[in-house]
């Protein structure tokens, strides 16, 4: 706090001590300077509405570095024990808490000087209804922003740093205003959402992703036999010390999701953490791919295989094919 207030502080002080020595020179060139600042002088009334501006800026800014220092010493209080969900809760929370103080703030401090230099506020306070009510029915929009935002962050639907899907835009929440989310997507770019226009929110992190396992294998292979490689697959992950912490169950054979006259689909899945669902599924499918090129497990191609004899050499080659090339 000394650091960000001591250029303020120390100017104040300085014109303070200037004010003070032009008073002292004055009395000693015989000048009652003093007679001034009495009461009921236009010197004592500035110097009272001075102290008064002063006492409440002083107050603002006390106000302001308390909550602000007690709300940052929770956010670390939890984030060293651990409680890392109402730490994110609480940064989330931080933009739209400090706006609402620093707008109070602004406010009395705004009104208390209006008042120690003679405006009266009265109408202006009467004026600032009338007009809030007016710029109530003209932004609409503007409020539905403010009140959908409140009630998604007190039903704590999204952080900062979620993966989440809004108003058909996807990426990691990067912050929250009273009216809108910035969503950082994939490829870099920024996407401000006003909270108006999000109806759902798809939250990736909360606690739960479930990898995917979907192979399409040859009609000829061994159902049994490709079930127990995948199982054995999963059952390898989840001892890696790598991928092992961010397994939460064995992975699960659904069994075969789909026929056709080529191949069969194996479908299942692994339950991951919310972290580590997508790196668990790509070390998946790569042991898989592995695998099946070890034991010669076929993983189905959409492309036709024909076999074409060859009367010159008395035998039959691999002719492939796309779906319906043959019959032109």
């Amino acid at each position: 706090m000394g650091e960000r207030y001591y250029p303020l502080i120390r100017r104040l002080i300085s014109f303070v001590v200037m004010v003070l020595t032009a008073v002292a020179l004055l009395q000693s060139q015989g000048i009652n300077a003093i007679d001034w600042f009495a009461p009921g002088t236009i010197g004592g009334s500035m110097t009272s509405a001075a102290l008064t501006i002063l006492t409440a800026l002083v107050i603002a800014v006390i106000v302001w570095y308390l909550v602000d220092t007690t709300v940052q010493r929770r956010v670390t209080l939890w984030t060293e024990n651990g409680d890392l969900t109402r730490a994110a809760r609480l940064k989330t929370l931080l933009p739209m808490m400090r706006t609402i103080l620093l707008i109070a703030l602004t406010l009395v401090v705004g009104l208390t000087t209006l008042t120690q230099i003679g405006i009266n506020t009265t109408p202006l306070l009467a004026g600032a209804s009338i007009l809030g009510v007016a710029l109530g029915f003209g932004s609409q929009k503007l409020v539905q922003d403010f009140i959908t935002g409140i009630f998604l962050l007190m039903e704590n639907a999204m952080q900062v740093g979620d993966g989440v899907t809004v108003a058909g835009v996807s990426g990691t929440v990067e912050y929250l205003s009273i009216r809108t989310v910035r969503l950082r997507a994939g490829d870099g770019s920024l996407h401000i959402i006003p909270f108006s226009s999000v109806s759902t929110v798809n939250n990736t992190n909360r606690g739960i992703g479930n990898a995917a396992v979907r192979v399409n294998i040859g009609y000829e292979v061994d159902v049994t036999l490709a079930s127990n490689e995948l199982k054995k697959i999963g059952a390898e992950l989840r001892a890696d010390p790598t991928f092992g912490p961010l397994i939460l169950a064995d992975l699960e054979i659904w069994g075969v999701d789909a026929i056709d006259g080529s191949m069969f689909t194996l479908a299942g899945q692994i339950r991951c953490s919310s972290n580590g669902r997508w790196g668990v599924q790509r070390e998946t499918n790569r042991r898989i791919l592995e695998r099946f090129r070890e034991l010669n497990i076929r993983i189905a191609d959409p492309r036709e295989r024909l076999l074409v004899p060859d009367a010159e050499h008395g035998a039959t080659h691999l002719a492939v094919t796309t779906p319906g090339e043959h019959e032109k």
